[in-house]
């Protein structure tokens, strides 16, 4: 019963336009950048989540207090946030 309810999710998932979520689901994390689509544990992340994401990291940033410590700290956790979804992004124009 458990897998008949997990593989419709999986089909109701892809009929809504998350890709082939079957696929992915035992597979290692994976960009795809045809898509723009981040397939992680299970999970299939949008290019327009991937974006908001960014847009998140870059406004919580830029409302950070650099003289307070605790503040730049933050700072830096969204830069590395930032830095890594470039960073994924890259890797796989790279690798074309």
């Amino acid at each position: 019963m458990a897998d008949s309810r997990s593989d419709l999710i999986n089909q109701l998932a892809a009929s809504m336009g998350a890709g082939d979520y079957a696929k992915t689901r035992f597979e290692e994390s994976r960009y795809d950048p045809e898509t723009g689509t981040l397939y992680c544990d299970g999970y299939v992340i949008s290019k327009s989540v991937i974006d908001e994401a960014i847009q998140h990291f870059k406004l919580m940033q830029s409302k950070c207090d650099m003289n307070d410590p605790a503040s730049r700290h933050m700072a830096l956790i969204y830069k590395t946030a930032l830095e890594g979804i470039k960073k994924l992004r890259e890797s796989d124009k790279n690798k074309s």
